[in-house]
């Protein structure tokens, strides 16, 4: 649901905040609209030749992969190019949902193998989309890996990837969902991922052996605060042996923490479980602990990496609701949640949800909640100018106030967006940066508010 942004010009000095001028608050964030973007007429299609590993355009993907439309009804023709019978991608916008092949073993998506379900337009549809300038990307999960687990009796595709490393013009992106659930092990994850990795690496043309590589909740970090216990943090001994920080610095590329919103999260907020800061509400807890997560990816992220989250817009809990009381994230929280995680570094990121209709939020299905994720995406789009990858400002956060900020620098200009989920009204304290002010104004509890002010370069 999209409802308008307000935008309200400033006084010259304001009371308490320095003596700089705030060019513009924007306010009340949960507002739909596009900041910068309303009336541009759109980017025309791009395409690219890229053999080295340079960053790709963003991609945002769903993990129910989404077929273009008429797939499973177009047959081969009996003669000439087959491509003929699959349309064009049209790609004018690097902001947009791309198509995330899960490419066969009945994941959704056409094989790649040769005499599986629709091999033949995975191949066809891929180049298309090659030839658009849109990224491609493939999802691997755990039916369609080199050593499949976990498929509950369900067809298998153990060869998909060198199929469809050999198949595809250029791979921008190969990602995994693989998790040692549905009676996998860590073991089955860590052989699959090495596996994975040594096919895109050894492959002979540049344009696919240089893909990007993450897997589900792999990123670099010795600990995950976000978890609800505390003597479950330390990332270097996963299950008490699994050094997930050493796994991913050893094989991946591209860092995919897990950004949802729990109902677990209520725990982050009980003093008896923690043992140490906690959150001032259920509300705070369930939109600090998905930022804190990202935010270690950030700080620990090496240079050349990418940061791409996976988003979900609510996940419950099922029973136990004295102890898991999290509630679901008003839309404005979901929206100011996804704005932090791209000032903090974010690339783009891949969407969850546990159907391919419904989600686990009263308010928002699976569409409703990818259209208010990516409309809070673009209002940002200003921040971030072609070509330009601005540093982050801050990548710490408070878990006790409740308040969370962030923001980046570009084109002369400073954009900070403070979500205060405290009791009180709070104002942060901004860097030395000529042009900022010692501190923003106070943000009313409850409220997320978005400046921006001109700076010296």
């Amino acid at each position: 649901m999209r409802v308008p942004l307000l935008v309200f010009a400033a006084a010259a000095c304001l009371s308490g905040a320095g003596c700089a001028t705030v060019e513009r608050i924007l306010d009340d964030i949960s507002a739909n609209g596009t900041l910068g973007t309303a009336g541009r007429s759109p980017a025309p299609a791009r395409t690219r030749d890229r053999a080295t590993g340079d960053a790709p355009p963003p991609v945002f993907g769903d993990w129910w992969y989404f077929a273009p439309d008429g797939m499973s009804r177009t047959k081969r023709p009996s003669a000439g190019d087959p491509c003929s019978a699959v349309p064009g991608f049209v790609y004018r916008d690097p902001n947009t949902f791309v198509p995330v092949n899960v490419p066969g073993a009945q994941h959704g998506g056409p094989s790649f193998v040769q005499g599986e379900w629709q091999d033949w337009y995975a191949r066809c549809f891929t180049e298309k989309l090659a030839a658009s300038g849109a990224p491609v990307a493939v999802l691997i999960r755990e039916r369609n890996c080199p050593f499949p687990y976990g498929t509950g009796g369900n067809k298998v595709s153990p060869g998909e990837v060198p199929a469809m490393l050999d198949a595809v013009p250029r791979l921008d992106y190969l990602l995994m969902d693989l998790e040692p659930i549905k009676g996998g092990t860590d073991r089955d994850v860590i052989r699959n991922v090495e596996e994975i990795v040594r096919l895109v690496r050894n492959h002979p043309n540049p344009r696919v052996s240089n893909a990007f590589i993450g897997n589900y909740n792999d990123w670099p970090g010795l600990r995950d605060e976000g978890r609800i216990w505390p003597d479950k943090r330390d990332r270097t001994r996963v299950s008490g042996r699994w050094d997930r920080n050493r796994f991913y610095l050893d094989n991946l590329n591209v860092a995919m923490p897990i950004a949802y919103p729990y109902e677990t999260f209520s725990r982050h907020s009980d003093a008896n479980i923690q043992k140490g800061p906690t959150t001032p509400n259920d509300r705070a807890a369930v939109f600090w602990a998905p930022i804190e997560r990202v935010s270690v990816a950030a700080r620990n992220l090496p240079e050349g990496h990418l940061l791409i989250p996976w988003v979900s817009s609510y996940v419950a809990h099922d029973g136990n609701d004295s102890v898991y009381h999290a509630p679901p994230p008003p839309p404005q929280d979901l929206e100011a949640l996804i704005r932090h995680l791209r000032l903090r570094g974010a690339h783009s990121f891949m969407v969850w949800t546990p159907s391919a209709g419904r989600t686990d939020h009263p308010r928002l299905d699976r569409e409703a909640f990818k259209q208010l994720a990516m409309n809070a995406w673009r209002t940002l789009d200003p921040a971030f100018p072609e070509g330009v990858r601005p540093a982050p400002l801050n990548l710490s956060d408070d878990k006790s106030s409740g308040l969370v900020w962030s923001g980046v620098v570009a084109d002369g200009r400073a954009w900070v967006l403070v979500s205060n989920l405290g009791p009180r009204a709070r104002s942060i304290e901004l860097p030395r940066i000529s042009g900022l002010p010692a501190r923003t104004p106070e943000v009313p509890p409850g409220a997320h508010r978005l400046f921006r002010w001109a700076v010296q370069p």
